[in-house]
C-alpha cells in the first residue's frame, strides 16, 4: 500500500493518480462472501485492504473494459445531467406473486443494509477542511443515521424485513455470509459496495459515479417487481431522499472537476465507470433473481430467456460478427421471436466445437483477456458449457457480471501478504500515517499494540473516583467537576498574564490537535450494528465537529482560518510537510496520535473511547475555555474556535450531555448482558482509564509548551 503515498491529498487529488485497473487475473477467484464477513468486522478490514483494492480494482475493470467503446471520454458542464441509467426491465408478469416478492427482499438484504456505506469515510478527518467531503457528509446522513424526526433508511428496511416475517441472521455474522441459498452476486455486489467504502480518495471518482447511480435507479425490488404488493414506507422514504440528494451530488460532482480542469476527461471517464459498475451489479442480481424463480425451465429455455434480458445492452456491438448470412446486430434486435433460429445458428457455426465443447472458441471469448471479458458470471459460464454439452447452445450478453469466485486459497495468500513494518517510528511520522491510514492500512496493526501498552501504563495512574458505579454518582462527580470549573472562573481584569506572542506560539502547537478535530469520533459508526444508540450519539458529536455539512462550520476550518488569519503558516494536515514542519516541538503529536489511534479501534476500546470523549467534551466548559475567549480578545485574537467549543460542549444538552448520557447507556448494556456488577465495575475502570488518559497523555506535551517557549522566546519572535 506504501506505493500510493505519492498520489495524497486532502481534495482528492490522489483520484488523479488513475487505479491500474489491469493485469489483476487472479483477483477473479476472490471468495467474496469472505470478504463480504471481513470488511463487516470493522477493526479487521485493514488486514484485507490489499485484497479489497485487488477485488475493486478488477470490477472496475470489467466495467472500464464493456464501456470504453461507447463512453464519453469529453466533459463538459452539461454531461452530469446528461449520464443517466438504462432502464432494466422487469421479471417476465407470471413471476410477480407475493412470495417471489418476499424472497427478492431476503435475497437483496446485503446489498440494502450496505447502502451508500462507500461514502463513509469519505468526510474523515483528513478531509474534513473540504466542501465536497462535507456535502458528501451530508448526503451519506441522510440515508443512514436517524435524526430527531426520521429515521435512518436501514432502519426502515429492517422494519420492512420485520413486518413481512423475512427472517435473517444479523449482518456482520458468518452465518449470514454462510448463507448457501443467497445468491453469489448478492454477495459481489455488496462486497463491492464495502471495498470502495476502504479507498475514499483512492477511487473518489468511481465513488462519485456509483453514488449517482445509486440515486437514479430503483431497488432491485422495484425493479423485479414494478407493482409489488408490498406496502411500505420504505419506498416512498428512499425516494423522497434520492430526489433531495442527488442535487446534491451534481453539487459534488461539478465541483470536484472544476478543481481539476486540466484532468477533466480522465476524472470523467473514471466517474463513467463507478457509474457503469453500479448498473452492472444490478442487471447481474436482477438476472440472477429470475434464473432463481425459474427452476423448471429446460436449459434451453433458460438460455434463450437469459439471452434476451441481455440483449438490449448489446445492440451495437456486433455488426461484424455474422451468423448464417445475418449480422449478430440483427439477430439481437429481433429477440424473442427469433430465439429459436439464433440458437441453432450459433450451435452450427465455428464458435461451438461440438465435439469437444470445452474447447470452443465461445467459451474462450469469455476468458481473462478475451474480447467477452466479464461478460458472463461463473453460474452463467456454467450454465453455458451445461447447454453445450447436453446438445443446446448458447448465450452472448454484453454486461459485466462476475467471474469464479470460489478458490479460498488466494484469499488466503493476499491475507499474508508483506506488510510494512512501524514499530520504530515516533508519534511524530505517526501521526502522518495515521491521518492517511485510508493509504496505509499496515500501520493500524502496530497501532492497536502501542494503544494496547499506553493504555495499561495509563490504567496504572488513573484515578477512579468510585469503585462501585452507579448513575447518582456519576452524574454528582460529574456536576461536581462542572460547577467547580464554573465557580474558578474570573473575568479577565487588566492585561493577561499570557503575552500575545505566548499564545501565537501555544496556537501554532496546538495545530495538530485542533485541524484534526474530532478524530477520536471519526469511526464511530463502525459501533452500530453492536450499539446503536451509543453509534448515533458519538456520530452526531463528530458531525458536530466537522460542520454538519457546513464548511464555515467546521471546527478544523474555523481553526485554520485562524491562523491564516494570524499569519501562521502551518502545511496541510495531512501532508509529510506537515509532521516537517521545524517549528512544532515533538510532544505537540502526543495527543492527537493517541486519539486517532484510539479512533481506529472503536470496538476494542470503547470503553476507553468513551472516558477521552468525557474528557475532552467536559474540558471545554468553565473556567480554561472562558479565560482563554478573555485573552484571546484582549489581544485581538478570534475566540470562535474557543467560544464555539463553550456552546456546543453545553452540560445542558450539549457535548457534554452527550457523552455522559453515551456512557450510561454502555454501561445500563453491560448490567444487561451479565447481570454482574463486578463485570460493570470493569467496564467502569477502563472508562475512567480512558478519562484520564487525555491528562495523562498530554502531559509531556503540557510540561514542554512553557519550557521551550521560554527557553527559545527570543528565536520564536524573531521567527
Amino acid at each position: 500500500m506504501n506505493n500510493r503515498e505519492h498520489v495524497f491529498s486532502p481534495t482528492f487529488e490522489t483520484s488523479l493518480s488513475k487505479p491500474s485497473f489491469d493485469d489483476l487475473s487472479s483477483v477473479d477467484n476472490i471468495d467474496a462472501r469472505q470478504l463480504f464477513y471481513l470488511l463487516n468486522q470493522p477493526e479487521k478490514q485493514y488486514q484485507v485492504s490489499n485484497l479489497a483494492y485487488d477485488f475493486i480494482c478488477y470490477k472496475l475493470n470489467v466495467a472500464k473494459h464493456f464501456y470504453d467503446s461507447s463512453i464519453d471520454h469529453c466533459y463538459d458542464v452539461k454531461s452530469i445531467a446528461q449520464l443517466k441509467i438504462t432502464k432494466i426491465a422487469p421479471l417476465a408478469q407470471h413471476f410477480s406473486v407475493l412470495d417471489n416478492q418476499l424472497e427478492c427482499v431476503r435475497q437483496t438484504t446485503a446489498i440494502q443494509l450496505s447502502q451508500p456505506y462507500w461514502l463513509k469515510n469519505t468526510f474523515q478527518v483528513s478531509c474534513s477542511q473540504n466542501k465536497i467531503a462535507l456535502q458528501l457528509m451530508s448526503l451519506f446522513h441522510s440515508f443512514n443515521v436517524n435524526d430527531q424526526e426520521k429515521i435512518s433508511l436501514d432502519v426502515s428496511y429492517r422494519s420492512l424485513l420485520l413486518r413481512l416475517g423475512v427472517k435473517q441472521p444479523l449482518l456482520y455474522t458468518q452465518e449470514f455470509a454462510q448463507q448457501e441459498d443467497i445468491l453469489e452476486e448478492v454477495f459481489n455486489f455488496s462486497s463491492i459496495q464495502l471495498s470502495l467504502m476502504q479507498f475514499p480518495r483512492l477511487l473518489f471518482p468511481e465513488i462519485l459515479g456509483f453514488t449517482l447511480a445509486f440515486l437514479q435507479m430503483p431497488t432491485l425490488i422495484e425493479i423485479c417487481f414494478p407493482d409489488h404488493q408490498l406496502n411500505s414506507d420504505f419506498f416512498k422514504q428512499r425516494q423522497q431522499k434520492i430526489e433531495i440528494q442527488i442535487k446534491v451530488l451534481f453539487i459534488c460532482i461539478t465541483d470536484y472537476l472544476a478543481l481539476f480542469k486540466q484532468q477533466n476527461d480522465k476524472l470523467w471517464s473514471r466517474i463513467q465507470y463507478g457509474f457503469f459498475l453500479f448498473q452492472q451489479q444490478i442487471l447481474s442480481c436482477r438476472d440472477q433473481l429470475s434464473q432463481l424463480f425459474d427452476k423448471q425451465q429446460t436449459i434451453e429455455q433458460k438460455i434463450a430467456f437469459l439471452f434476451q434480458q441481455k440483449a438490449i445492452a448489446a445492440l451495437g456491438h456486433h455488426q461484424n460478427i455474422i451468423l448464417e448470412g445475418v449480422s449478430l446486430d440483427h439477430w439481437f434486435s429481433n429477440m424473442p421471436d427469433n430465439s429459436e433460429a439464433f440458437l441453432q445458428a450459433l450451435k452450427n457455426s465455428k464458435f461451438v466445437d461440438v465435439n469437444q465443447p470445452d474447447n470452443s472458441k465461445l467459451l474462450k471469448l469469455f476468458d481473462f483477456k478475451g474480447p467477452m471479458l466479464g461478460v458472463l458470471n461463473n453460474k452463467e459460464r456454467k450454465l453455458l458449457l451445461r447447454w453445450l454439452k447436453s446438445d443446446g447452445n448458447i448465450l452472448l450478453t454484453t454486461q459485466a457480471v462476475e467471474k469464479d469466485l470460489s478458490n479460498a486459497s488466494l484469499f488466503a495468500k493476499v491475507l499474508t501478504r508483506q506488510t510494512t513494518t512501524y514499530q520504530k517510528i515516533n508519534n511524530r511520522e505517526l501521526y502522518y500515517y495515521l491521518v492517511n491510514a485510508d493509504l496505509f492500512p499496515d500501520v493500524l496493526l502496530t497501532v492497536t499494540n502501542k494503544t494496547k501498552r499506553l493504555l495499561q501504563v495509563c490504567d496504572f495512574f488513573s484515578h477512579v473516583p468510585f469503585k462501585k458505579y452507579s448513575h447518582e454518582q456519576f452524574d454528582k462527580y460529574i456536576a461536581e467537576i462542572y460547577h467547580n470549573e464554573m465557580k474558578a472562573y474570573q473575568p479577565l481584569q487588566g492585561q493577561p498574564k499570557i503575552s500575545k506572542p505566548a499564545y501565537l506560539w501555544g496556537l501554532e502547537q496546538i495545530a495538530p490537535m485542533i485541524l484534526i478535530d474530532g478524530c477520536w469520533l471519526q469511526n464511530s459508526l463502525a459501533i452500530k450494528q453492536t450499539n446503536a444508540g451509543i453509534s448515533e450519539i458519538l456520530f452526531s458529536i463528530y458531525r458536530d465537529e466537522i460542520g454538519n455539512g457546513v464548511l464555515q462550520q467546521s471546527h478544523p476550518y474555523i481553526f485554520k482560518q485562524l491562523l491564516d488569519s494570524l499569519s501562521i503558516m502551518v502545511p496541510a494536515v495531512h501532508s509529510k510537510d506537515f509532521i516537517n514542519h521545524p517549528r512544532f516541538i515533538n510532544s505537540a503529536f502526543d495527543l492527537p496520535v493517541y486519539m486517532l489511534a484510539l479512533s481506529y479501534f472503536p470496538i476494542q476500546f470503547l470503553p476507553e473511547l468513551l472516558g477521552l470523549n468525557m474528557a475532552i467534551e467536559l474540558s471545554g466548559l468553565g473556567k480554561s475555555y472562558m479565560q482563554l475567549v478573555d485573552d484571546w480578545r484582549y489581544w485581538d485574537i478570534d475566540p470562535t474556535i474557543a467560544s464555539i467549543h463553550i456552546s456546543i460542549d453545553n452540560y445542558a444538552s450539549g457535548h457534554t450531555y452527550l457523552a455522559k448520557k453515551a456512557i450510561k447507556l454502555y454501561l445500563d448494556q453491560i448490567q444487561n448482558m451479565t447481570a454482574d456488577n463486578v463485570i460493570v465495575d470493569k467496564h467502569w475502570r477502563r472508562i475512567c482509564c480512558g478519562y484520564s488518559s487525555l491528562r495523562f497523555v498530554g502531559t509531556r506535551f503540557k510540561l514542554a509548551m512553557p519550557a521551550t517557549y521560554l527557553a527559545n522566546k527570543y528565536s520564536f519572535h524573531q521567527g
